[in-house]
């Protein structure tokens, strides 16, 4: 496990250059500011005790053995305790692109950050020695990263392999706490997240039932069917999921209520106003308040 004077710990910072990112972070307290969406899938390893994190409007403590699994729709924020507290964990950014093509027909690698058809799936708990494992498979890819490309023939793919199997590590994991059997239906499950990552990139344009059966070749019933199977809800439901947590963020952000309906997917400020209060408990306008 990693200690405070690790020496690949670097101040947070939130701006993503790459479509890969992998820190070592020991930062007193708190180290980012408000909840937050991001455009890659996130990994964070947390190693130390007395943490917290919300995700969408539930809290959790979080001690150390704790893995964190967001993908690009998890309005979520973490944090210490106490103000100053020690706060050391592994933060893994990835575009799910950068890695899909290394899944095999039997194997996901983002099945983790896609088939939650339970509560919390997004948390994982970890045995000591399950951390351990882990943090010398990062430190291992920390290690390649900071090679001089000339240093290190076939870096790129080198990296891209040494991700393939962090995540096969983690999916392995994810699949022991859940008592997950191997997938009767592989390419079914593949195709919803194949429409997941649709939506994740498409909420704010008109979408629909139709318009995702005829898009992706399925009927509608067999779409819902499978969709709530890996999801645990409809597609319109997902939909509605998607568009609300991105207008917390942005409201929470400071942006204006009818800019935030039309920038998610909505067609109407009644609509948008209705929708939110009924799924928040509040007007967008009383959250936006609240939350400042």
């Amino acid at each position: 496990m990693a200690p405070s004077g690790h020496p690949h710990a670097w101040q947070y910072h939130e701006k993503l250059e790459n479509v890969f990112s992998l820190e070592y972070k020991d930062t007193p307290g708190t180290s980012n500011q408000g909840f937050h969406i991001h455009d890659q899938y996130e990994i964070l390893l947390c190693l130390s005790d007395q943490m917290f994190c919300r995700v969408d409007k539930d809290r959790y403590d979080i001690g150390p053995d704790t893995l964190m699994l967001f993908n690009n729709m998890d309005l979520h924020f973490f944090g210490t305790k106490q103000t100053g507290a020690e706060n050391r964990r592994y933060v893994l950014y990835f575009e799910p692109a950068y890695i899909a093509y290394l899944s095999s027909g039997r194997v996901n690698l983002l099945d983790c950050f896609l088939y939650r058809p339970f509560p919390d799936s997004w948390l994982l708990p970890l045995t000591r020695e399950q951390t351990a494992g882990l943090c010398g498979q990062m430190d291992a890819l920390l290690m390649l990263k900071d090679k001089p490309e000339e240093e290190c023939y076939g870096k790129e793919l080198r990296m891209q392999l040494l991700l393939a199997e962090i995540l096969l590590n983690v999916n392995a994991m994810y699949r022991s706490c859940h008592q997950l059997t191997n997938h009767a239906d592989t390419k079914s499950h593949d195709r919803v997240y194949d429409i997941i990552t649709y939506i994740h990139s498409n909420y704010s344009e008109d979408l629909s039932l139709d318009l995702l059966a005829q898009r992706f070749f399925i009927n509608k019933f067999s779409l819902c069917e499978l969709f709530r199977e890996v999801v645990g809800t409809t597609p319109n439901q997902y939909i509605i999921h998607c568009r609300i947590s991105k207008a917390k963020e942005l409201l929470m952000h400071g942006h204006g209520v009818e800019s935030v309906c039309a920038k998610v997917g909505f067609n109407n400020l009644s609509h948008f106003s209705r929708t939110f209060k009924n799924k928040v408990g509040a007007s967008p306008k009383q959250y936006q308040k609240s939350m400042h």
